[in-house]
């Protein structure tokens, strides 16, 4: 390896739309990974975090003079990740500018752009690495960048060359994630009421295949877990009292749940957790979740979607209404703690707000995240509605904006019941006590007026 300088820009969520700063602000692991691996492998690395940072963009260019810039993200992040790429451009045509992550896997050809040289669509950070090294050589060899996992890069005539992609084994990643932007920053981090709140992943992509999801595509769609007493001694590791475990659904194969509360018990690891998981899995294995709930596990985020069938058939959950409900039931009576996912169809008619409103409020609900439905690029319910897109702006494509054409109402007639909806839910929560730590005129006028 020939070492370089490389700057990694954890990219902004939004810079005009409505932020959560403050909310949810989760730990920026995947830049952590990259800035572990790139540091051992000889690599002058820096951070860049513009939400917790004063410095400018271009002081940092100047300060650091960065041989290779990287930055990556999910769609609503797409332009200022392009932003980012032309103005380094603008500051120096020398610098190599490179953009990975999420959404690169499946819609790099969205990135192609003048400003933009590399694309790795791999989540293997040894691709990134080797890429940097070989900016240092005078001229570089096409065939050894052919040889990296799923890079995009400009030929010789301009055109761009998309290498084959194959699935990363997740256990190749270094055993100990440097955490010092974590800790540096840690009083951010944080999941609501939860902070500090630190991230782990325990694996690639989701076992399922919901026609919306575009996280089930991650991977290649190939489900890839670590070694189970290698996550725990992960979790051992990590100098937080609370973790996120970022997974889109961690609750897949009991054994390897089962297994997993063995060694956190073996370990003697006292800590609080969160995580995504499934109504009908939780159902499956209430012992199971009974044990978890022992060990420290304290909210289950679970993805209920709709309070009618016919929603949820389109979506292919593959669950009933009456499922969500005997969910809800157990998590309570075992206090298990539940932020409940809801989706906002444009479908609705406004009967569908009102009955969505009414089902909360009867299972007594306290945090509930209702997103407007939003079709990924690189899912199935993309590829059927991108010819009736009201809008290309990804920065759009954050789940509080409408995309698609409502079907009984106007769009400003639509938003309307969606703010309505969203604030007499928070309004709900906060008669049970939840939301007590937020500034309440401060946020509303945020969520209203950031459009």
């Amino acid at each position: 390896m020939n070492p370089t300088r490389i700057l990694l820009i954890h990219t902004e969520e939004t810079r005009t739309h409505f932020r959560s700063i403050g909310i949810v602000e989760n730990e920026p692991l995947d830049t952590e990974i990259l800035y572990t691996v790139l540091t051992q492998d000889g690599h002058t690395v820096r951070i860049y975090d513009p939400d917790r940072e004063q410095t400018g963009y271009e002081q940092v260019l100047s300060a650091f003079a960065p041989r290779l810039v990287y930055a990556d993200g999910v769609v609503k992040q797409v332009p200022y990740m392009l932003d980012y790429m032309k103005r380094t451009k603008a500051y120096s045509p020398r610098i190599t500018t490179v953009l990975g992550g999420i959404f690169a896997e499946h819609n790099y050809a969205y990135l192609y752009a003048d400003t933009v040289d590399y694309i790795c669509r791999s989540y293997d950070p040894a691709v990134l690495s080797a890429v940097a090294s070989l900016q240092t050589e005078p001229e570089i060899q096409t065939d050894r960048l052919e040889a990296l996992n799923g890079l995009c890069f400009r030929k010789g005539d301009g055109s761009w060359a998309e290498n084959t992609i194959t699935p990363y084994d997740i256990n190749c990643l270094p055993r100990h994630i440097d955490r010092s932007h974590f800790y540096r920053y840690q009083s951010c981090f944080r999941l609501l009421r939860h902070n500090p709140l630190a991230c782990v992943r325990f694996a690639y992509s989701c076992s399922h295949k919901c026609t919306f999801c575009y996280r089930t595509m991650m991977n290649c769609g190939r489900y890839i877990h670590k070694d189970i007493q290698r996550f725990a001694e992960e979790i051992q590791a990590v100098r937080s009292d609370t973790i996120y475990i970022v997974d889109d659904n961690f609750l897949v194969d009991p054994a390897v749940i089962s297994e997993f509360i063995a060694w956190i018990r073996r370990l003697g690891i006292r800590k609080n957790y969160i995580c995504y998981g499934r109504c009908d899995f939780i159902l499956n294995n209430k012992e199971l979740i009974r044990e978890l709930t022992q060990i420290g596990f304290r909210y289950f985020i679970v993805g209920f979607e709709a309070v009618r069938d016919n929603y949820l058939e389109k979506y292919d959950k593959k669950i009933a209404v009456e499922d969500s409900l005997s969910c809800i039931r157990f998590l309570k009576s075992i206090h298990a703690g539940l932020y409940a996912m809801m989706i906002i169809d444009t479908d609705f008619t406004a009967g569908d707000f009102t009955s969505m409103y009414r089902w909360v409020k009867e299972q007594e609900l306290e945090y509930v995240i209702p997103s407007i439905i939003t079709p990924l690029p690189g899912t199935p319910m993309y590829d059927r509605c991108q010819k009736d897109l009201l809008t290309r702006d990804w920065r759009k494509w954050d789940y509080t904006h409408v995309l698609l054409p409502p079907a009984h109402m106007s769009v400003p007639a639509f938003y309307l019941r969606y703010h309505i909806l969203v604030l007499r839910l928070f309004f709900l929560a906060r008669r049970y006590g939840s939301y007590d730590f937020i500034n309440a005129p401060k946020l509303i006028a945020r969520f209203l007026l950031g459009r």
